[in-house]
């Protein structure tokens, strides 16, 4: 699996940018948009055709996935702790044809909570590229079942060591949005996930 995030702030000509990455074969996108309030992220999911909105799955506000056609729902590490019966909800949730991930820090955590998901995201792997002193883990999940997605420090040099790690795919965001040319760097990266993972 391949999947960009979302930058979590707004960006000048995000759109058009999101744009020409599903143009080019995008085939998963998370939307991380913490400070927007649900009917801001509601204008700007809107301003995507159904095309689009169908490889998306979102991070707040998850009833609008129930107005608009998204693929998915992503459940944070606190929602999952609060959660009592977390195995019921989510399969309440994927019984409506959404799928649901979750992210974890402890490849322990994930051992015994990705069942429930459709995929889940272990990070830091590598050193972060967006996030300061968030020093990567080289976490190996080759012994755990389940969909795992590498997320943190993902550039093109990373991709292999990732798959050798033993992840199902990886998860892409500060090597593309902190990059001038950021055409340029979504196409690196993919050209090399797909050399390495297809």
């Amino acid at each position: 699996m391949f999947i960009l995030f979302t930058s979590e702030e707004n960006q000048t000509a995000e759109k058009e940018q999101l744009i020409r990455f599903f143009e080019n074969e995008l085939p998963l996108l998370h939307v991380r948009k913490p400070g927007m309030a649900e009917e801001e992220l509601k204008l700007w999911l809107s301003d995507f055709e159904e095309k689009y909105l169908q490889k998306m799955v979102l991070h707040q506000h998850h009833h609008l996935a129930e107005i608009l056609p998204v693929k998915g729902i992503h459940l944070k590490e606190n929602f999952r702790s609060k959660e009592e019966d977390l195995s019921q909800y989510v399969e309440s949730i994927q019984s409506r044809g959404f799928t649901v991930s979750s992210s974890f820090h402890d490849p322990e955590e994930v051992k015994s909570g990705a069942s429930n998901f459709d995929y889940v995201f272990l990070s830091p792997v590598f050193t972060s590229v967006s996030k300061e002193g968030y020093e990567g883990q080289a976490f190996n999940v080759e012994n755990i079942s389940g969909k795992v997605i590498a997320l943190g420090g993902i550039e093109a040099d990373k991709i292999s060591r990732a798959k050798e790690l033993g992840y199902a795919g990886v998860a892409v965001l500060g090597a593309i949005w902190l990059s001038e040319n950021k055409d340029q760097a979504f196409t690196e990266i993919y050209n090399k996930y797909r050399n390495v993972y297809q």
